[in-house]
């Protein structure tokens, strides 16, 4: 209860996620203009993200520019790579070097599907080469008349309604940039000459740059402009312009989902197909590409896993002291509650990984332009773990923090004087939490700095065996837990430090020094309008 006098506002959900508006005094209470590896629950709780670790303990000698799957009906799966002009191939640990076909063109992308128990590989500059899963690789011809062992070069592959699909070919040493070829059916190592389509030709410099199955039809993003093709075999294949105004990024990777097909487009950011329309999902992020804050030099990448969208960018880091520099980040977006939060994960390329019969996997391509000691890591995401582990072994603490929006006791202009606010928290163990109070709007430094302590209980009850009050011979009521929760799960409300005389408060929440996991679900604030003077 407030004390006499004195007023409450408090912050129960933060689900509403990332905003970074320019105009940071109307975020809703739920927003945040300013968080990094923190996940926000659809109830409302904001919490560490889980880390990441690396599958390859032996760093492969060059960025890995694609990831693709490999898997059999017998149950047998593994990860397939492309660094430098080499191509690799994994069950899950360390890497070993695909032979018997053509090296790749350093920095190429390489793309591939699963067909028949066989793996069809393509990188749009080199011959196309498939693997069956043990030995050695073999190239595939270039002769599209219908005869056995040919597949087409080409950039991008797919596939759809019987037939393997291949976009932006090259024919001959010839670019087809808007040319979309398909297999005879049910026949992946057989291509007619006559079965293609050119798209738009010439049309604004577009490009084929994806392409994803939805429902009833495929989909064909060029930079700026969507395509649908739709029907059964030859006969009846039909193209219609779904969109000339947006498109999709290069190698971004559009992809496909329950509620459609997210893509980057352009400098605007994230774009959902829903089957009808086309939607902005990155409004709220949007002044990061307008400053520049969110740049180009390796086009983003996305992914679909656990029910959220990954997006992978190069950002200007500005959350650490020292000089300022352009880092890979992984933007997460929950479709559900639309709210971005963002995490300072390193990968260049994202892939789900899903073994047959097993549960999905997350895997990104570290980006060693960024952090040179992550060159050659593939690395899995969402382990239970409050660390991140790019090396497979060495865990490193994970930054975090949260930062409130202003608060001004739904009156902007008047001085308070706010009290000692009280923060529901849950963590893993003891811990401090170092607390930044920004005041009056200014959030170019801090008007003071306090402490959110919280400490673990001496020790444990056991079911059964404790009895309801006490957990030892010390008569302490204090000591005990009901049930058998662990000594070391700690939910608790902590009273911090009042906050001063203000018009306006917000609260930057920054992780524990100590690798621990930790989630905030409430902060009650105090304050008492002071008189006009």
């Amino acid at each position: 209860m407030a004390k006499q006098g004195y007023k409450t506002e408090a912050i129960e959900n933060f689900s509403g996620g990332l905003n970074f508006r320019t105009d940071q005094f109307n975020l809703q209470p739920n927003e945040s203009p300013d968080l990094l590896n923190v996940d926000v629950d659809p109830r409302g709780g904001v919490k560490l993200r889980n880390g990441v670790t690396a599958i390859n303990t032996s760093a492969l000698g060059a960025n890995v520019e694609g990831i693709a799957s490999f898997f059999t009906d017998g149950g047998t799966s593994q990860i397939i790579a492309n660094h430098g002009t080499a191509v690799v191939y994994s069950t899950g640990s360390n890497f070993s070097t695909m032979t018997g076909q053509t090296a790749r063109t350093n920095g190429s992308r390489m793309y591939g599907i699963t067909m028949n128990n066989v793996f069809y590989g393509v990188s749009g500059d080199k011959v196309s080469f498939k693997w069956t899963g043990s030995g050695s690789g073999a190239d595939l011809g270039t002769t599209l008349d219908g005869s056995a062992g040919n597949f087409p070069i080409g950039q991008y592959i797919t596939f759809w309604n019987n037939f393997v699909w291949v976009g932006k070919t090259n024919e001959s040493s010839t670019y087809y940039n808007s040319r979309l070829r398909w297999s005879n059916a049910n026949q992946p190592e057989k291509w007619t000459n006559t079965d293609y389509v050119d798209i738009d030709v010439g049309e604004r410099g577009d490009v084929i740059t994806g392409l994803v199955p939805l429902a009833d039809r495929l989909l064909i993003f060029k930079n700026n402009s969507v395509h649908a093709l739709y029907g059964f075999d030859s006969d009846s294949f039909q193209l219609t312009a779904l969109s000339r105004d947006v498109g999709s990024l290069a190698l971004s990777s559009p992809v496909s989902t329950p509620y459609g097909v997210f893509f980057w487009h352009d400098r605007a950011g994230v774009y959902l197909y829903d089957g009808q329309s086309f939607i902005n999902v990155f409004e709220k992020l949007r002044p990061a590409i307008d400053n520049g804050r969110i740049s180009f030099t390796t086009p983003p990448q996305l992914a679909w896993f656990e029910n959220r969208l990954y997006v992978s960018v190069d950002m200007l880091q500005y959350y650490k002291t020292g000089s300022q520099v352009t880092k890979r980040h992984v933007l997460i977006y929950d479709p559900s509650i639309q709210s971005w939060t963002l995490t300072d994960i390193d990968a260049s390329t994202l892939h789900v990984h899903t073994p047959p019969g097993g549960e999905p996997i997350m895997l990104g391509a570290c980006d060693s332009t960024s952090s040179p000691d992550h060159t050659g890591r593939v690395i899995k995401f969402e382990q239970s773990n409050p660390t991140d582990a790019y090396d497979g072994s060495t865990a490193a603490r994970l930054d975090s923090h949260f930062t409130t929006p202003w608060l001004s006791g739904k009156n902007p202009v008047t001085k308070k004087r706010w009290g000692r606010p009280q923060v529901v928290i849950d963590a893993a163990k003891s811990l401090t939490m170092q607390v930044d109070v920004y005041t009056n709007y200014d959030k170019a430094s801090t008007s003071k700095t306090v402490d959110i302590n919280i400490t673990g209980r001496e020790s444990s009850s056991v079911w059964d065996t404790a009895t309801w009050a006490y957990d030892d011979e010390s008569g302490d009521a204090n000591k005990g837990i009901w049930g058998a929760e662990s000594a070391n799960k700690i939910t608790d409300v902590v009273r911090v430090q009042s906050l001063g005389n203000a018009k306006s408060v917000a609260l930057k929440i920054n992780g524990p020094l100590q690798s621990s996991s930790w989630e905030i679900n409430g902060i009650m604030f105090t304050y008492k309008p002071r008189r006009l003077r």
